[in-house]
């Protein structure tokens, strides 16, 4: 336990350790921390700039953060600008832990190949698990209009929400391709320790093979076999899964 506590003794560690905490927390529980659905489009939403939040009414009295119905205006032909409209008679207050868009939490969903072929590879989704069923998010407004704490992309999708489900693709690679490869690399390393002699020439050579494919070449030609009705999650998760059976051979040697 040295380095629990080197972890300790260390404050820039520590708040960076507390920290990746925070962001596998956030993406793990993506569907309650995101306060809409990341492949909805909002009316006339598209390339909105974060929404601002008052504290006040027209008339200055104090009523709590809220903010108001937010769109794009027309384009103004000769600047080329775009003004958005506020629509200040309907004020929607800021609520932590309020029920919007409805989802499945920890949902599992696996591309598995029906069919093995180079030239028409066929996968289906499998279901591993059905997820539990709720609504409730973390914050989000009580009215009608949207809250894009980091404002909207050209699809009028909410940015924050994307950001925390796409977070959960980038943190989760690690992860999977270390749980994959550190059990094959110490299997093989250990058996060719083991044992030695012959048994040990030919698992390195084997070893030395695999470590002389270029990672390039291999993306390209599983981008070529994938099929194209992959999501980019599930697209993702195969290219990992694969390459996870390969690079196990540094550890292993």
């Amino acid at each position: 336990m040295d380095w629990w506590q080197r972890l300790k003794k260390n404050s820039l560690a520590k708040f960076g350790a507390l920290l990746l905490m925070v962001f596998y927390i956030a993406v793990i529980a993506a569907e309650f921390v995101a306060p809409y659905d990341p492949y909805a489009s909002q009316i006339d939403g598209a390339l909105l700039p974060p929404t601002q939040v008052y504290w006040a009414d027209q008339s200055g009295r104090f009523i709590g953060p809220h903010v108001y119905p937010t769109t794009q205006g027309a384009v103004n032909l000769e600047t080329g600008d775009r003004a958005l409209k506020v629509d200040r008679a309907k004020p929607s207050a800021l609520r932590l832990f309020v029920k919007g868009d409805e989802y499945r939490a920890f949902q599992v969903k696996l591309p598995l190949p029906t069919r093995f072929s180079l030239s028409e590879p066929k996968f289906e989704e499998v279901e591993l698990f059905s997820g539990i069923p709720g609504n409730l998010h973390l914050f989000g407004t009580d009215g009608g209009a949207k809250f894009n704490l980091l404002g909207t992309d050209e699809q009028a999708r909410d940015q924050f929400s994307r950001l925390v489900h796409g977070g959960r693709i980038s943190l989760s690679i690690g992860l999977i391709g270390i749980a994959l490869s550190f059990p094959m690399g110490m299997l093989v390393g250990g058996i060719s320790g083991y044992f030695g002699g012959a048994i040990d020439s030919v698992l390195m050579r084997l070893v030395e093979v695999l470590m002389t494919i270029p990672d390039i070449y291999l993306l390209i030609a599983l981008a070529a076999v994938l099929p194209v009705g992959l999501s980019s999650g599930q697209r993702f998760l195969l290219i990992i899964l694969i390459t996870s059976f390969i690079r196990w051979a540094g550890l292993a040697r």
